[in-house]
């Protein structure tokens, strides 16, 4: 792989200023804003809702890819669609009916990802590679930056899973703990697609200056 695209995530910015942050991601080359919806069940914080992913709409025209980190993903699904998000990601431990939560989504003409979390092992989601067009591989617990280092094999597995169902166009995003240090690591390992909060929005030159050293350092 030749190519990798930074998602800035939202939750590492001033949550006084999300109004700022986003506005200072015009121009930076960047394929989603990647937003956490959270609940304070399936993880224990709580991020933002509907309201501000429709806020966030409204102010911006780059693709939205949002994560839901929620026990309850269907009840969200009517509020983000009238939202016109883009990709929904949703974790393939928070519902016992992910498939038709899938199709749902497809009928929509919403893009689905799934999430895996570090623990959960690749075969909760091989039958359904095929209905997605991401898979996101949580390196770190949701809720947490505390970077795992055993999720590079996991990255390296579904890269080869992915290859092996020849379904190499499905993207894998790493999501927790993504820095500069590490981009590079992340990117041989399989995934294409970075998320990260603190080192785009916090970054020492600025957003678009955060985005471009986390692409550098991952090809590095």
């Amino acid at each position: 792989m030749t190519v990798v695209e930074v998602l800035p995530a939202l939750l590492g910015a001033d949550p006084l200023a999300l109004g700022a942050a986003t506005d200072s991601l015009v121009g930076a080359p960047v394929r989603y804003l990647h937003l956490d919806v959270m609940d304070g069940a399936f993880v224990p914080d709580i991020s933002f809702g509907a309201r501000t992913v429709t806020a966030v709409r409204r102010r911006t025209e780059l693709p939205l890819d949002v994560h839901l980190q929620v026990a309850n993903p269907e009840a969200h699904l009517d509020a983000l669609l009238a939202a016109k998000v883009d990709l929904v990601t949703v974790h393939v431990e928070s519902t016992a009916h992910v498939a038709r939560l899938l199709r749902r989504l497809r009928l929509a003409g919403v893009d689905a990802a799934l999430a895996v979390n570090p623990g959960t092992p690749l075969g909760s989601l091989a039958e359904l590679l095929g209905e997605i067009v991401q898979v996101t591989v949580m390196t770190s617990n949701p809720g947490t930056s505390d970077f795992l280092e055993y999720t590079l094999d996991k990255i390296r597995r579904l890269r080869a899973l992915l290859a092996e169902s020849r379904l190499e166009h499905v993207h894998i995003a790493a999501d927790g703990g993504v820095t500069e240090a590490r981009a590079r690591a992340l990117h041989e390992a399989g995934a294409d697609r970075l998320i990260a909060g603190s080192a785009v929005f916090q970054a020492p030159g600025g957003v678009v200056d955060g985005v471009a050293r986390l692409r550098e350092a991952a090809l590095s």
